[in-house]
């Protein structure tokens, strides 16, 4: 009860906090042009935290992890399709939404790939957004986020994990050393699953570090499964 408490209350300061010393923080980056793929809205938050425009789509958002995995495999192929009205009704993830009380969240169908435009009010205005700054995307230094979240499996992170891409990362709610992409997020070990990377978004792994890494371009035709 205390830790959500403190949770509540660290949430609603930072959140009201985190533009502050965005100034501050954007002089300690060597590039201010990165695009973040992430699974969820944790993207959001860090150009929120640098007081930058989205160079990114995954905004306000999140997917399930297979179709995240297909996204990331392959990127450039889906950036390019257009986002369709998808109905509640024939959504293949339409139990796990309705378990969470999601059933009037927009959904949006990218070729294959379902998004949940969870932080929007109507599809029209995701879809809006989700075309403009998939617009804006930076493929010479492309960064991709991940979690193990929504279900996510061991043999999903597996698939993740060797995406022949550097500048990639998964927080994950055990210590797995097989998983060299992994960083560990304390505090989900009972259920398996990082429920809320968002709230901590930037304690567990050096945001400014990482996006100061080298830049790297992502390829053309994508990458095999």
């Amino acid at each position: 009860m205390i830790a959500n408490l403190y949770s509540r209350l660290y949430g609603a300061v930072d959140g009201r906090t985190i533009k502050c010393f965005s100034s501050l923080r954007r002089s300690f980056l060597e590039k201010q042009d990165f695009s973040i793929i992430s699974n969820n809205c944790w993207a959001g938050l860090v150009y929120k935290y640098f007081g930058l425009p989205y160079l990114s789509p995954t905004v306000g958002l999140y997917f399930y992890p297979d179709d995240y995995n297909k996204l990331c495999y392959n990127l450039r192929e889906y950036m390019a399709e257009e986002v369709k009205y998808l109905k509640f009704e024939e959504s293949k993830h339409k139990e796990k939404l309705a378990k969470k009380g999601q059933t009037n969240v927009p959904l949006g169908l990218l070729g294959d790939i379902e998004i949940i435009f969870l932080h929007y009010p109507t599809f029209e205005e995701a879809s809006d957004k989700w075309n403009r700054r998939a617009k804006r995307i930076n493929w010479d230094n492309v960064f991709i986020k991940n979690s193990e979240m929504n279900g996510t499996t061991e043999e999903e992170l597996r698939v993740f994990d060797r995406l022949p891409f550097k500048n990639k990362f998964v927080f994950v709610s055990h210590r797995y050393p097989e998983i060299k992409s992994s960083v560990y997020f304390p505090g989900y070990e009972e259920g398996g699953q990082v429920t809320n990377d968002t709230l901590f978004f930037h304690r567990y792994i050096n945001v400014i570090k990482w996006l100061n890494s080298s830049h790297e371009t992502y390829p053309m035709s994508g990458f095999k499964q």
